[in-house]
């Protein structure tokens, strides 16, 4: 039995190029692995780069939640009321409707970032 697969199974982040974040938020790019722009999907998933001296201003997602892996880089990141010192290895979540930031970047900041939908 032969399945139509309209969506590729697997994507190579060496072939996905980096993009402008959609708000042209300036020093912050992304490369989309997975997203409602590659296939039928309630989910996504991308590789964002923040550069140095950047930053990702306070904002909020109504209906997913944001869960971020450092990959590398370090800076600091505010979920709600709390603030943490990120870096490789750390995991985050900012859930849906929570505001969030990233700042203080000191070394340019690689991020595997799932936006998964919330079930309210």
């Amino acid at each position: 039995m032969e399945i139509e697969n309209k969506v590729p199974y697997m994507v190579n982040e060496r072939d996905v190029e980096w993009e402008l974040h959609p708000a042209g938020l300036p020093g912050v790019e992304l490369k989309k692995l997975r997203s409602r722009d590659t296939g039928d999907h309630e989910d996504s998933i991308a590789i964002v780069r923040v550069r140095s001296k950047a930053v990702v201003p306070p904002h909020v997602h109504e209906r997913e939640d944001d869960n971020l892996y450092v990959l590398s880089g370090r800076a600091r990141m505010r979920v709600g009321s709390e603030v943490f010192e990120i870096g490789p290895g750390a995991q985050i979540t900012a859930p849906a409707k929570v505001e969030h930031e990233i700042f203080d970047i000191v070394e340019d900041l690689y991020v595997y970032d799932v936006f998964t939908p919330r079930i309210l």
